[in-house]
Parts: C-alpha cells; sequence; structure tokens
C-alpha cells in the first residue's frame, strides 16, 4: 500500500473514530443518567425505592455531566486514534528511511557496491533505485577518477623517460664537439645532423602531446565538412605513398567506392590515416611491409580496414593499444622512434567525429585497425525525405 493511500485512510479514520466512539459514549450516559433519573439504579444497587429528583435540575446536571465526559472521552480517543494511526503510516516510511540510511552510510564509508533491496511498490521505489543509480554513476566516476590518475602518473613517467633519451644524445654530441672528439668537419657535420634529428624528434612528440592533450580536453578547434572518404585517402596515399615505400611499407587499396560521405575535420581525418600508416611503418619487422586498405558500408557507418602484415600486439594488449605512450609495454618496445602517441591521437580524433577506433590480430598474422565513422546523408536526400 501506498503512503498517500495511508494518509488518506489515516485521515478518514481520524474522523470516523472519534465520532463513532463519541456517540457511543453519549449514547451510555444518556442511558445511565435516565436511569439514575428513574431510580433504576439506585434500586438496583441499594435494592430499596428510590428518592425523585427534580426534573430541572436532573437535567442540567445530566448536561454537564454529559458534555464533561463527551468531551473527555473525545479527547482521549482524538489522542489514542493519533498515536495509533502515526505509528500505522510511519512504520510505512521508517523501513525505507532505515535503508536508505544505512546506504548512505556505507556509500560515505567507501562501500561503492552496496545496492539498496527494496521490493515494495510505493513512493521509496523510485527513490531507492535512484539511489541505486547513483552508487552506480559514483563508482565509475570513482574508477574514472582513479584511471586517470594513474595515466597522469604514467604520463609523466613516459614523457619524462621520453625526453631524457634524445637530451642524454644531444648533450653526449655536443660535448663531444667541445672536446673535439669529431675533428673532421665530416664528422662535425655528422653529428650535428644527429644531434639536429633529435631535436626534432623532442619537437615531434611535444607537438604530439600538445594535440593530444588539446583533443582530450575538447579545445582543439574543428571544422567538419562532407568528404568523400575513398577520395581523402587516394589522395594521402598520392602525396605520401612513395614516402611510406621508402620507409618500407607498400600499400594497397581495395573497394574505395565514390559516393561513402562522412562529416569530418579533413586535417583530423588525415592525422588519423598518418598515424596508423606511420604505426606499421615503424613497428614492421620485414625489410618490406604490406599494407591493405579497404573501405565499406555498414549499418549506417563507414567502415575503414588497415590491415598490415607486421608483428601484431599480444590479445592482453589489444585493449590498451590506444593508450597514451603504449609503446613503453614491452610488447611495443622495439619501434626507437616512436612517440607512443599516434594511435592515442588516432583515438581521439575518431571521437570527435562521433566515431571509434578498433584493433585486433589478424588470423593470417599481423594487426587490423579498423575505422567506422556515421555516414553522412547524400547531398538532397533532406529535400526527397
Amino acid at each position: 500500500m501506498t503512503i498517500k493511500r495511508r494518509l488518506f485512510i489515516s485521515n478518514i479514520l481520524m474522523i470516523i473514530i472519534p465520532i463513532v466512539v463519541s456517540f457511543v459514549s453519549f449514547s451510555v450516559c444518556v442511558f445511565i443518567l435516565n436511569a439514575v433519573s428513574h431510580g433504576l439504579l439506585f434500586e438496583v444497587l441499594m435494592g430499596g425505592g428510590h428518592q425523585e429528583i427534580p426534573f430541572e435540575r436532573f437535567m442540567k446536571t445530566q448536561a454537564i455531566i454529559t458534555f464533561v465526559i463527551i468531551v473527555a472521552v473525545f479527547l482521549a480517543i482524538l489522542y489514542v486514534t493519533n498515536r495509533l494511526l502515526i505509528r500505522y503510516v510511519f512504520k510505512k516510511i521508517e523501513q525505507p528511511i532505515d535503508l536508505l540510511s544505512s546506504g548512505a552510510r556505507e556509500i560515505s564509508g567507501g562501500n561503492l557496491d552496496y545496492r539498496i533491496v527494496y521490493d515494495q511498490n510505493d513512493e521509496f521505489k523510485p527513490v531507492c533505485e535512484d539511489f541505486n543509480e547513483m552508487a552506480v554513476r559514483l563508482k565509475a566516476s570513482t574508477l574514472a577518477l582513479q584511471k586517470d590518475e594513474q595515466n597522469r602518473k604514467e604520463l609523466l613517467a613516459s614523457i619524462s623517460h621520453d625526453l631524457r633519451s634524445p637530451l642524454t644524445s644531444i648533450k653526449g654530441y655536443v660535448e663531444g664537439l667541445e672536446d673535439g672528439v669529431a675533428a673532421t668537419s665530416g664528422a662535425q657535420r655528422e653529428y650535428l645532423e644527429i644531434i639536429r634529428q633529435k631535436t626534432d624528434d623532442i619537437n615531434n612528440m611535444v607537438s604530439k602531446l600538445f594535440l593530444y592533450s588539446k583533443l582530450d580536453m575538447g579545445d582543439y578547434p574543428t571544422n567538419p565538412e562532407s568528404l568523400v572518404i575513398g577520395r581523402e585517402i587516394t589522395d594521402l596515399l598520392n602525396a605520401c605513398g612513395e614516402e611510406y615505400k621508402a620507409q618500407g611499407l607498400s600499400i594497397t587499396t581495395e573497394n574505395f567506392p565514390a559516393d561513402y560521405l562522412i562529416i569530418a575535420d579533413p586535417e583530423q581525418l588525415r592525422s588519423i590515416f598518418i598515424n596508423i600508416l606511420d604505426n606499421s611503418a615503424k613497428y614492421r619487422e620485414k625489410e618490406t611491409a604490406y599494407m591493405a586498405i579497404r573501405c565499406e558500408r555498414m549499418n549506417g557507418l563507414v567502415r575503414v580496414t588497415f590491415d598490415d602484415d607486421g608483428p601484431g600486439v599480444p590479445e592482453e594488449a589489444l585493449c590498451k593499444l590506444f593508450d597514451v605512450f603504449f609503446r613503453n609495454d614491452p610488447s611495443r618496445s622495439g619501434a626507437p622512434q616512436g612517440s607512443g602517441l599516434g594511435l592515442a591521437i588516432a583515438a581521439k580524433a575518431a571521437a570527435r567525429m562521433n566515431g571509434r577506433i578498433t584493433a585486433e590480430n589478424r588470423a593470417e598474422g599481423g594487426l587490423r585497425i579498423v575505422l567506422e565513422i556515421p555516414e553522412a546523408a547524400p547531398p538532397g536526400a533532406e529535400e526527397k525525405l
């Protein structure tokens, strides 16, 4: 029974019970006083005759006594009824309040797995359900904060590690130049070239870290427009295909229809493609690695698949592939020039396009990275609808 119904019944009974009891009390009093007025009660008690009481005096006395008794009985019944009905109503309220109070103590004590079990169908049921939902969200938020804190610590450690190596090299080669170790002009040019490369590595890592931070905070400018995704990939490969081939990555394309439209920022989309291609080029184990890029439409999504024949990733590490500085994991430590930020940037950029990027190992060997972005309606589609 709901609390509203209990209150309604309580209010009705608060009126009916005193009235009924008062009426009964009044009837009993009238009967007793009438018996007294006719000497019946006296005869019963004394076993003898009775003395007649003057009518006016009797009526006045009867009225006063009746009024006093009725008021006293009414107040007593009102008090007792009120106490009983309060217990009747609050008995229904005390249980859920105790449950909520107990739940609040458990949550404040750090037990974020605590859930309220309440099977009554009344006003407190949605409150208890909201409490459980709050506990679920609070736990998720706490875990997210803990993960962010852990990621922050790992990020600082990784940045320190990645900066220390090139800075140590630069310092060593500068000291070599100062000490005259590179005595010839050719050796000096070689030292300076290495210093330049190490400086470029640091600059590249800082730029990617800055980009990742902007994407993570949602502070990176976005200029979405309608793009034919096949054309974007083709244009990129026409511009950079030979460069990747010189790095040992041969790229082929399959099934690139001309009508697959998406809404995306062209600069960020290009960044996704470049980071995926760079990853395959850096982590290849053979002199020449191969990548096949395919594009298809699936359930309102444009799905671009990048298949390489590289070493792949251990199954337990697939879920971490898009984490910041993942390359510091032993399974990805073979690439000396990687910043460990490329795929993390790709994942953030894909999320800003309402898409996602995933990875899986291929049965025939190598890594498959899948980019999914919502397909855009072709021009004129809304007018046709």
